[in-house]
């Protein structure tokens, strides 16, 4: 009864039972007080965002009241009056409260601006939007996601009419009564299949109507068809046949036909030929799919959104991940393929990355197998991407510099340029990109920025011709159509610039200035963090000495001051050419060949430089040879470890200096997690966040190099690697280094740990050995039974052959079974066979391998004779007189657990049946979420931009950053209070 009376005040309230007082008509009496407030919690109670905003209050107080609310939880303690309906959801999630998180005052200034730059002309084809260029760490992603939110539910305008309505309504006097016509009409109403009166509607709307007098005009045809389907189809399918009714005007008005001559006609024509939907579309780079989806989940109330009531469903979209609100952190990313546009414009925000969008226009071009392809139409007429088929309220590209970067025609700005929406965003720290020593830096600058004006769609300097289809035509039932994803010509609007903008500014001329002034007086929203007031980090600079051996400088000394050595005495002294350690053991002859051509070319040119050295002499036949012999595999190797030596003593020293403030506390209240707080003091700040350290290096070589190190220190389950590769890994282990937390399930066989990435989890992917004892008892083991292998200058008996020191690469022979790399068939091992261990998952013993179908296992080990994929996990031999179990062993072969313990199933490549286990397998364990201390993140500097890293606590630097704009970046990514670490390589003799 309580809910029932505050659905009836509400409809009091919203409909016509209201005075102009905001009393109740259903509540007025003589014992009612003569004025009520609104509850708001009872509203919230009923109402989604979305319904709010289609309500039309009758009460001149309640419409008031709703047009402004208080705005109360920036974090600077003042109020803020902000345009109804207000941020709903933002920083409402319970880690949000606890924290008392709210936006930043420079946030609610950008937000400001934003809303001004998308509200300023809200005329069809008018730039509404700009770029937010707030620097790194000051929550643009925050900012971005509050504009959403302010705007969910809202529709694109609708584009203005251009045709003629007496011109129309005289063709469809012809039209009504002529029976060839009935195709035409069936194919305006094919998108309403799916209502159940379909049938019926059909045959009531086909021509002719020469009896009655039904639909005298197109306009109540339209009528009819829409009361008649209302409420039996989804609102995008009502869409499209109003689509069509689109291109029924347009076909009937035959004398405004030129108005489609122009650049703003078609791009009209094209529009209104789209799916209208108030969602946004979020375009990232690949390795900030996990920073969205990780920042929407922790910051977004998404059940404020949902179309039921308290439910999170059908808010957020992530390509790759599906529905936000069934997606399992850290982000399990996996192939899949994109929603239909009905299902899309459900959502309040689709998020999809930079290689959907590559792979969208490169699967168009193989299809149509053309250089320059037309994105919106296939041959037969369909749409080629459900991206294509929407109209979207607004369209955001984070990371948009990659837009400028690239030339127009590149295949992610064709793609992005073509995408229709009312609205548009560019998000980065660093709209234009470049060394600012550069004497050409303003040169390449001024373009970058001309072609985010092309995203924008900018009146002036973005609108080109050639950029909308120039036809239109009514296939596949109101499809779009025409040739708006052909490649762009931005000569116009790049001619103007150059003309209006680039060459006057490059020739500082004051007119120039102007100009650009007012462009990015127009588009640009942008705060820095020098002019908040934010203290800076903490910068060191770390030197890691290398010493040359002093043969090697002593013959360097020695040339230079005698002027007269022998070239390949030379090269053998400083180890460089056919005398530096390279290890051509594991390449073949051809291998061999090409790695010896590459070392004669570096004697040759060794031999030609100190050639033209010599003749000067002095320092610069010594730097010469100095930088010949630093530049070796030998050398930059030792530095590459002093490297690494240094991170490792620097992470353990402040992991036990962090023990000694009390340890680690993962959720601060007091102090910054993030890099924009508006009270601050550093000197009384106790630092007791968790250590989390960034590796960063722009070298393939350097990086992957101080990873082995680390990871022989630490291990894997304390290292997370972020390098160029497949987005599933990206998102993950951003994800683990992050959360500190991984998914999986335990094998239920070998009890071998399997993790969760995105990926359906089949088979177990342990690896298991198969080993054969003296007795030629044939059995399983798990690599950590192995204590070592049996090496070459042992005299002892054996089973199996002895295993070579130098295949180890210098490992010591207990370090056998940490890798499969080691590993070699017939290899002499001795292994640990206790049997109960206290160390290993209990066996199943024979009875219960037998109920799981052992003899049949046994049967196909027979048929192959051992040399198959069959075995089991059974229990291991019994050996007396053992050493505390120990055990000479050779190794047979070795495979995952899931390979030998395969399901029973047909082979169409073998034809017949294979496989044997009827036991439990990983789809019958439930999930297991187990924590981790990942601290350390190897970071490829081309993937850095745009990451939230302000909670890193540590960064190390493997290279001088010369770009000075570039370390600026880097630096401003990271936390406030994040140790800055850069090596400088100093060598001495």
């Amino acid at each position: 009864m309580k809910n029932m009376s505050k659905r009836n005040d509400l409809l009091d309230l919203f409909l016509l039972r209201t005075n102009e007082d905001g009393v109740s008509s259903s509540s007025s009496s003589d014992d009612a007080p003569s004025t009520t407030r609104l509850d708001s919690s009872a509203t919230l109670d009923f109402l989604t965002l979305r319904d709010l905003y289609q309500l039309r209050s009758v009460s001149k107080r309640t419409f008031s009241a709703l047009k402004t609310v208080e705005y109360t939880r920036c974090r600077d303690g003042c109020d803020y009056a902000v345009p109804f309906p207000a941020y709903p959801g933002i920083l409402c999630t319970e880690s949000d409260r606890k924290l008392g998180a709210g936006l930043f005052r420079h946030q609610l200034a950008s937000l400001a601006a934003m809303h001004k730059a998308e509200n300023n002309n809200v005329s069809f084809g008018s730039l509404r939007g700009g770029i937010l260029g707030d620097a790194p760490g000051l929550g643009k992603t925050i900012t971005m996601l509050s504009l959403i939110v302010n705007t969910a539910g809202l529709r694109p305008v609708e584009p203005e009419e251009f045709y003629d309505n007496q011109s129309i309504a005289e063709h469809w006097k012809l039209m009504r009564v002529n029976p060839v016509f009935r195709t035409e009409i069936l194919k305006s109403i094919k998108p309403l299949r799916g209502a159940s009166n379909y049938d019926e509607l059909a045959r009531y709307v086909s021509p002719p109507f020469l009896d009655d007098d039904r639909f005298p005009t197109l306009v109540s045809f339209e009528r009819h068809v829409n009361r008649q389907t209302v409420n039996k189809v989804p609102r995008a399918q009502l869409d499209l046949f109003r689509r069509n009714v689109v291109l029924f005007k347009a076909g009937l008005d035959k004398r405004n036909r030129r108005f489609f001559s122009n650049d703003k006609g078609r791009r009209m024509v094209f529009e209104r030929n789209l799916v209208p939907c108030s969602t946004t579309l979020i375009i990232v780079p690949d390795a900030l799919l996990e920073h969205w989806a990780e920042q929407i989940r922790r910051h977004v109330k998404l059940d404020v959104f949902g179309e039921n009531c308290g439910s999170d469903d059908g808010v957020v979209y992530i390509d790759g991940v599906g529905d936000l609100s069934r997606a399992r952190f850290p982000l399990n990313h996996r192939q899949m393929s994109l929603p239909s546009m009905f299902d899309l414009v459900n959502y309040l925000m689709v998020v999809v990355p930079f290689s959907r969008i590559k792979q969208q226009y490169y699967l168009k071009k193989r299809r149509r197998k053309e250089d320059v392809v037309d994105l919106t139409v296939d041959d037969n007429g369909s749409e080629s991407s459900p991206l294509l088929q929407l109209r979207w309220f607004r369209i955001v590209v984070d990371e948009g510099h990659e837009l400028g970067a690239n030339e127009a025609g590149n295949d992610v700005c064709t793609y992005v340029n073509t995408l229709a929406a009312e609205r548009r965003w560019v998000m980065s720290g660093t709209p234009t990109t470049g060394d600012e020593d550069s004497v050409e830096f303003n040169d390449i600058g001024l373009t970058q920025l001309q072609r985010l004006l092309l995203f924008l769609r900018h009146e002036k300097y973005g609108i080109t011709r050639n950029q909308f289809p120039e036809k239109q035509s009514n296939r596949g039932g109101g499809a779009a159509t025409g040739g708006g994803g052909r490649k762009h010509d931005n000569a116009t609007a790049k001619s103007e610039w150059d003309k209006m903008v680039k060459i006057p500014f490059l020739k500082k001329q004051h007119a120039g200035r102007e100009e650009l002034f007012c462009v990015l007086k127009e588009v640009m929203v942008m705060h820095k963090k020098e002019d908040i007031g934010l203290p800076k980090p903490i910068f060191k600079q770390g030197e890691v000495t290398v010493q040359i051996p002093q043969e090697v400088g002593s013959h360097i000394v020695n040339a230079v001051q005698t002027n007269e050595f022998s070239f390949m005495n030379i090269c053998e002294k400083l180890m460089i050419g056919p005398f530096e350690s390279h290890d051509d053991s594991n390449h073949n002859e051809s291998e061999r060949q090409y790695q010896r051509k590459i070392r004669q070319r570096k004697i040759s040119l060794l031999e030609q430089k100190i050639a033209n050295t010599r003749k000067v002499g002095g320092s610069t036949l010594f730097d010469t040879l100095l930088h010949e012999h630093t530049s070796t595999i030998d050398y930059q190797s030792k530095i590459d470890t002093y490297q690494a030596e240094y991170i490792e003593d620097a992470i353990k020293r402040e992991r036990k200096e962090l023990e000694c403030r009390g340890g680690a506390i993962a959720d601060l209240n007091s102090g910054p997690l993030t890099a924009a707080s508006d009270h601050f003091n550093a000197e009384t700040f106790i630092d007791r966040r968790p250590i989390k350290a960034v590796v960063y290096s722009s070298s393939t070589d350097t990086l992957p190099s101080v990873l082995e190190y680390l990871y022989d220190k630490f291990g894997a389950e304390n290292i997370a690697e972020l390098t160029q590769g497949k987005i599933d890994v990206m998102a993950y282990e951003l994800g683990r280094f992050r959360l500190g937390r991984k998914e999986g399930k335990h094998c239920s066989v070998c009890n071998g740990w399997n993790e969760y990435s995105g990926k359906e989890l089949y088979g177990c992917r342990r690896l298991l050995l198969e080993v054969a004892d003296a007795d030629d008892n044939v059995f399983l083991i798990e690599p950590e039974r192995i204590l070592r292998a049996v090496g070459e200058e042992e005299s002892v008996d054996c089973v199996g052959n002895k295993v070579k020191m130098d295949r180890l690469g210098g490992a010591p022979l207990n370090k056998y079974g940490i890798s499969h790399k080691y590993w070699k068939v017939g290899d002499a091992l001795c292994i640990d066979a206790r049997d109960p261990h206290p160390l290993f998952h209990a066996r199943w013993n024979e009875d219960q391998w037998a109920g799981y179908g052992s003899a049949k296992c046994k049967e196909l080990v027979e048929m192959d004779g051992g040399e198959g994929m069959d075995n089991y996990f059974g229990p291991l031999p019994s050996e007396e007189g053992n050493d505390y179990g120990r055990l000479m062993v050779r190794l047979r072969k070795w495979q995952y657990c899931g390979k030998f313990h395969r399901p029973p199933r047909w082979s169409n490549a073998r034809k017949k049946q294979v496989g044997w286990y009827t036991g439990p397998t990983l789809s019958h364990q439930e999930m297991t979420t187990i924590k981790e201390d990942v601290f350390i993140l190897a970071l490829d500097a081309s993937l850095a931009h745009g990451l939230d890293l302000s909670f890193v606590t540590h960064l190390f630097l493997l290279e001088p950053i010369d770009d000075a704009a570039l370390l600026e970046q880097v630096r401003k990514s990271f936390s406030l209070l994040a140790l800055f670490c850069v090596f400088y390589a100093m060598c001495t003799l």
